[in-house]
């Protein structure tokens, strides 16, 4: 049991190393499920490098993706960000204290 979230948690911490995949996270807190479109909007990246970083993500077990014809959704696992960053919602979710 233990291996198996210590295998997770580096999983999880790798995913979120990159830039592109934490600001993805983070709009994932705010906004709960996000369109395929509007993060390549949001973030300027390619739709390839887009499905990578969401395979990724999704991989860890940090997002899930739904498909609804030919449109995709990406929607955060919240039960695993908070086994693994207990805090991050506080910090990054819709009821953030805002500056």
């Amino acid at each position: 049991m233990k291996q198996e979230f210590d295998r997770q948690a580096v999983r999880v911490f790798k995913a979120l190393g990159d830039p592109s995949r934490y600001e993805m996270v983070k709009l994932l807190a705010e906004r709960g499920e996000v369109s395929c479109g509007e993060l390549v909007k949001h973030l300027s990246l390619s739709p390839p490098a887009l499905s990578h970083h969401y395979r990724v993500l999704e991989g860890c077990g940090l997002a899930e993706v739904r498909r609804q014809g030919v449109h995709h959704f990406v929607r955060l696992n919240r039960q695993v960000l908070e086994r693994f960053l207990p805090g991050f919602l506080g910090v990054h979710g819709p009821d953030r204290p805002r500056d």
